[in-house]
């Protein structure tokens, strides 16, 4: 709030100082009062409704000018309001920083007509009309880029800030989401290979005197299960992540997977079309697929299952119906840890999907889970899109970066542009002579467009243009009085010394930019006054000593009247450099150690998981493949329902931790 009043507080006590002063009591030092406040109160709303300040702020000085006295009161004729008149100039620059191209562009027209318009009925359609409105273009062209610039310096900010809160999130979930997504591959471990192992085995014992043959493909079944089973938990115990794009993660495995199943007695029907999902739908879809057929094995065994996938008008559906099995209460009781459907749930909610389950009619059990195609992150369409718009605002910033670089150039010319046309109109130049010097003057100004993308190439080209002023003298094309018309431009070697000290390679070295600047301006300089002096009268050696001795102190003199602003120019380049580079350390650490932070707790949760897993179920899963290899069903069932047992009380461990981290996000954040 102090910072908003601020800016509008100080131009008003200024332009309250400058006019009315004390001359207070007449009526149009009330009324400029009036309308001095009034501005000055517009300008406070500036940060919050700009466009509603530069209406008021364009009437307030309309107003203004009109009850103002037009005489000179300290420095130039009509300077009563000329501390308030840049109103219009800071309530434009907000409206450009803070609001849309659009808005920006009508409000940038608006004021240019109004001020056109104001300084004809002020002044009048004089001589020097159509050059104080080529001014008032670049001043407010001007004023526009920096506004522009500055706005993408606060979209900056403001994204830097969002990436930095959504780290710190990270930061804090990164425990709880190691610890679910372990879970869930814990639960896939222990629902699609254990308990298809016990349910196999347990046929195998319960029909070994119908079919003895069974034992054996049980047995063979159980080794190469239990060996996958080891690999998995291994893998986890390994601290080992899951490699992206893994077989399971395509939806052309689903008939892979409907044919492990087929082998345990399910009647499976895979209704898939070639459709082309991305990875993490696709993976999404398997494993859903995979639970919800281990949950027929549970609950259905025997039955008939019909898993059916569609992708159309924004959507992919899964459905996976079953009949409700065989009835005859061969259901494996005790398997489940009541986690299934979390796990699908949570699957088909981290991409945005409904997710139902639940019986169906007619019998049986039905999971349906619908994804949304064209609002993810994944969605080609929608990435194209996001393309298309940061590539329009990358352009836009680009434009008001030319803007301004054309705004520098137009005011480095300015004042040696206003000179030579004076000198033109009073008759001391010719046409060829101001044509020439307007040409040389533009080679010296036009490189500053690139200012930015080739400083050092820039400051060459400045530096080298300078000396067109000494040769045109030379080559006697021009006066060497006229090449003084270049000391005037200097203003581009301002420019470019900035430039190379903000944006230049090798910042070691930009320090020889504000030297090789003056060398190269006050040389030229030294050779225009030595050109246009007259030579003492006496012998030609004295003569030429003494126009040696008057070039170098001329040299000298320039040399160093030039050094103090060449110099700040480069310090203010360095500092902005300086300033850009902690910026950007600063916020590209801080995100980046908020996300080490949040590794090293997913480090640590998965060292946590890893022991229970190497203390409790791995020992029991080992014994499984052993038990297969010794001929032992009852051991292969027993080892693998003491594996499941110790998975589920492992999980339960995990579902507790999360429910208490929870309770202790929420009672901080309430308190």
């Amino acid at each position: 709030m102090t910072k908003t009043w601020l800016l509008p507080a100080v131009l008003c006590a200024g332009q309250l100082a400058l006019w009315p002063g004390r001359a207070v009591g007449s009526v149009a030092a009330v009324a400029v009062i009036a309308t001095v406040v009034l501005v000055a109160a517009a300008l406070g709303l500036r940060r919050t409704r700009p466009v509603t300040a530069v209406v008021v702020v364009a009437a307030g000085l309309t107003l203004a000018t009109w009850v103002a006295p037009a005489d000179q009161q300290m420095f130039i004729p009509g300077d009563a309001l000329l501390v308030i008149s840049v109103a219009d100039l800071v309530a434009l620059f907000s409206v450009a920083a803070r609001r849309e191209v659009r808005t920006t562009v009508l409000v940038f027209a608006g004021l240019l007509v109004w001020q056109a318009g104001l300084t004809a009925w002020r002044d009048g359609l004089t001589g020097d009309y159509p050059m104080e409105l080529v001014t008032l273009l670049a001043v407010y062209g001007m004023v526009t880029a920096f506004g522009r610039v500055r706005g993408r310096w606060r979209h900056d900010r403001a994204a830097f800030a969002q990436r930095l809160a959504q780290a710190r999130q990270v930061r804090r979930d990164a425990a709880d989401a190691e610890r679910r997504r372990l879970a869930r591959e814990l639960h896939d471990v222990s629902a699609h290979h254990l308990t298809s192992i016990v349910v196999n085995a347990s046929a195998a014992r319960m029909l070994e005197q119908q079919r003895p043959e069974l034992r054996a493909e049980a047995l063979d079944f159980a080794a190469r299960t239990g060996q996958d089973t080891l690999t998995a938990l291994r893998r986890l115990v390994a601290i080992i992540p899951a490699p992206p794009g893994e077989p399971d993660a395509a939806v052309g495995r689903l008939a892979d997977l409907a044919d492990d199943f087929r082998q345990l007695g399910q009647v499976v029907t895979v209704d898939v079309p070639p459709v082309d999902l991305p990875p993490a739908l696709a993976a999404a879809v398997y494993g859903i697929t995979r639970e919800a057929l281990t949950n027929t094995l549970r609950y259905a065994p025997g039955g008939s299952v019909q898993v059916a996938l569609s992708a159309g008008d924004g959507h992919a559906e899964l459905v996976i119906d079953d009949d409700g099995g065989r009835g005859d209460g061969g259901a494996a009781t005790g398997l489940g840890g009541g986690r299934g459907l979390t796990g699908m749930r949570e699957r088909a909610r981290a991409l945005g999907a409904t997710f139902d389950a639940g019986p169906r009619d007619g019998g049986g059990w039905r999971v349906r889970a619908v994804f949304p195609l064209a609002t993810e992150a994944w969605s080609a369409h929608s990435g194209t899109r996001r393309f298309q718009r940061a590539r329009r605002w990358v352009g836009r910033q680009l434009f008001s970066q030319a803007v301004l670089d054309a705004g520098i150039a137009f005011f480095a010319l300015a004042l040696p542009l206003s000179g030579l046309a004076g000198s033109f109109g009073d008759g001391d130049l010719s046409r060829a002579a101001a044509t020439l010097i307007l040409l040389a003057l533009l080679a010296h100004v036009v490189p500053l467009l690139w200012r930015r993308s080739r400083p050092w190439w820039v400051l060459g080209a400045v530096a080298a243009t300078t000396w067109l002023g000494p040769l045109l003298a030379v080559s006697e094309v021009i006066s060497p009085d006229s090449g003084w018309w270049f000391l005037f431009g200097v203003g581009a070697e301002l420019a470019a010394v900035y430039a190379v000290a903000a944006w230049g390679a090798r910042p070691g070295l930009t320090w020889l930019a504000p030297v090789g600047a003056a060398a190269s301006t006050a040389s030229a300089m030294g050779v225009l006054t030595a050109m246009g002096s007259t030579p003492e009268p006496g012998p030609a050696q004295n003569a030429g000593l003494a126009a040696v001795v008057s070039l170098l102190l001329i040299t000298a003199v320039v040399g160093v009247i030039l050094a103090v602003p060449l110099a700040g120019c480069w310090l203010a380049g360095w500092a902005a450099r300086r300033r850009r580079y902690r910026l950007r350390t600063s916020e590209e650490g801080g995100v980046a150690a908020v996300l080490a932070q949040a590794q090293l707790r997913a480090h640590e949760e998965r060292v946590r998981i890893a022991a229970g897993l190497r203390d409790a179920v791995l020992r029991h899963a080992a014994e499984v493949p052993r038990a297969a290899e010794r001929a032992d069903l009852d051991a292969v069932v027993g080892s693998a329902r003491q594996a499941l047992t110790a998975m589920r009380s492992l999980l339960d461990g995990l579902s507790h931790s999360a429910a208490a981290r929870q309770e202790e996000v929420g009672s901080s954040q309430c308190g």
